[in-house]
């Protein structure tokens, strides 16, 4: 499998927002269905997410098989409520693998993909939120270099299990120990 990371298109957002909801369906039942229905909505909702980031898309021969918000450092909107990272990090969201495509190193070449960016970008770090019902997310960002942390979740966030992991970047673009 040829894989290529890209920014996605505007006419793409459709095919990403079903791409991503179809990818984290599986987690309804364990968030409950008042969550899950706030979740599913902010999960489909990529105009939002590209006017303040950017959604990079992975497509192997067959089309798009995975997708990821991306959010480069700088100032923060004060109205968001994922918003609670340092400026000076980067940070991604909602990294989605098709469940056809998966165990295929889609997820893996998505976040690094992000990681790239922020360091081109000069971020001090990289930060991501997870759930307890992500296990194999969990995993794969221990594999990369994050390490959770305990600090960061806002109360209104704990219900859902959320997690808090980071990477620090170091200035001459070498991988931290």
């Amino acid at each position: 499998m040829t894989l290529t990371v890209r920014e996605a298109r505007a006419d793409e957002y459709e095919e990403v927002a079903r791409l991503t909801v179809e990818a984290y369906e599986e987690y309804a039942a364990p968030l409950g269905e008042e969550s899950w229905g706030h979740y599913r909505s902010d999960l489909a909702d990529i105009a939002r997410r590209a006017a303040r980031g950017q959604i990079l898309v992975a497509e192997d021969g067959d089309g798009l098989v995975g997708a990821v918000s991306y959010y480069p450092p700088g100032p923060r909107p004060g109205d968001a409520d994922w918003w609670w990272w340092p400026e000076d990090y980067a940070y991604f969201r909602a990294l989605a693998v098709r469940p056809g495509a998966r165990m295929r190193g889609v997820g893996r070449a998505l976040a690094l993909a992000c990681i790239q960016r922020a360091r081109e970008q000069g971020a001090s770090g990289v930060a991501l939120n997870t759930t307890s019902v992500m296990p194999v997310a969990q995993a794969m960002y221990e594999r990369l270099g994050f390490r959770r942390i305990q600090e960061g979740v806002p109360e209104s966030h704990s219900d859902v299990g959320l997690m808090c992991y980071v990477m620090e970047l170091s200035r001459d673009g070498a991988r931290p120990s």
